[in-house]
């Protein structure tokens, strides 16, 4: 990567602007392991460089192999002359290239969109609206600014009641508590509560009783179920990751029945005990390329919503991000289910 920006870049001839690039690479390892150990500023400032030039990083070293190949290629043909001509054209479409797509990126990762999804069930339901959030990832990179942007959104939907489907938290408890970010999040109105599940990121390095304590205005469903309302009843899974265990808790078939897991690994299960929605995310919808492409062959639903026989099942892109402020897939996302009773079922 330092050997192709160097063919467009007189500033970087000099052997030690390889240095520069190799300390930067360390911001995003620092953003993880001290975080613990710096200033709150100081963490803001590693994630926001490290998460940005890793991106950057991870873009270039693919524009790089592009370069690599072209002059290999050329080399191979003997003709030195047309490589010097054409090779700072090269590093400059590149870096323009790499460019437009952080920016196009960022712009899209802090632009969440909702999206909405009209359920009817023959079952005798109250006419109710529930906004599902998923991977918010509260972190250095995602803390004061993104946490009163994100309980504005809920309630300028005026949602009946809120479902967090995990991944609260990046990892850091400590610093969500030093950060104090999470205090914002009891100014979120939902007049039948708010109901979350753990993901794989709330166990890493965290005390999900502490969590829970921190997040006291949330109702966290460990393997249980809570009725939001007559004849609907939420169930709450335990992480897989975790946990890894398919048989789900039995339900009422007379009832509206949701099941909120985090990683989108239940859905036939869920099908089979007769389940009629099955809310997750994990998968950030593919956060960036190439991601986009292997996340969809690693599940049965990576993003978006399917019918499974009776089965609904809805995996969200998240309304965060993990670790790299920029979103080349879907864009983020609240979830707003409208359910209401109908004779004749229908999803749209």
């Amino acid at each position: 990567m330092w050997w192709m920006y160097r063919s467009a870049f007189s500033f970087l001839y000099p052997w030690w602007s390889l240095i520069a690039f190799i300390i930067l690479s360390f911001c995003f390892p620092l953003s993880h392991n001290a975080i613990h150990d710096v200033p709150v500023w100081a963490a803001r400032c590693f994630s926001w460089i490290g998460g940005y030039w890793l991106i950057f990083t991870i873009y270039s070293v693919l524009g790089a192999c592009i370069y690599f190949l072209l002059y290999v290629t050329v080399s191979l043909l003997g003709d030195e002359s047309v490589w010097n001509a054409v090779r700072v054209w090269i590093s400059n479409i590149v870096f323009i290239l790499v460019m437009l797509i952080l920016i196009a990126g960022s712009w899209r990762a802090f632009h969440p969109v909702y999206h909405r999804i009209e359920v009817t069930t023959e079952k005798e339901i109250p006419e109710t609206t529930i906004a599902f959030l998923t991977d918010t990832h509260f972190s250095p990179l995602l803390s004061h600014w993104y946490a009163k942007k994100m309980v504005r959104h809920i309630n300028a939907i005026h949602a009946d009641a809120v479902i967090f489907g995990g991944d609260i938290i990046d990892a850091h408890l400590d610093f969500i508590y030093r950060d104090q970010s999470y205090l914002h999040l009891m100014n979120i109105k939902a007049p039948l509560g708010v109901y979350a599940v753990y993901g794989n990121h709330d166990y890493f390095d965290s005390d999900l009783r502490k969590e829970a304590a921190l997040f006291s205005s949330f109702r966290f469903l460990c393997n249980d179920r809570i009725y939001a309302a007559a004849h609907i009843a939420i169930t709450g899974l335990n992480d897989y990751m975790h946990e890894p265990v398919d048989q789900l808790p039995a339900v009422d078939k007379r009832d509206f029945n949701i099941a909120v897991d985090h990683e989108p690994l239940r859905i036939i299960p869920a099908e089979k005990q007769g389940y009629d929605m099955y809310l997750a995310g994990h998968t950030h919808g593919g956060q960036f390329f190439p991601e986009t492409y292997i996340n969809k062959r690693l599940y049965t639903l990576n993003y978006g919503c399917r019918r499974f026989g009776h089965l609904l099942a809805i995996v969200s892109s998240g309304y965060g991000f993990w670790g790299i402020p920029v979103r080349t897939g879907p864009s983020p996302e609240i979830v707003l289910l409208h359910l209401r009773h109908n004779s004749s079922s229908t999803t749209g």
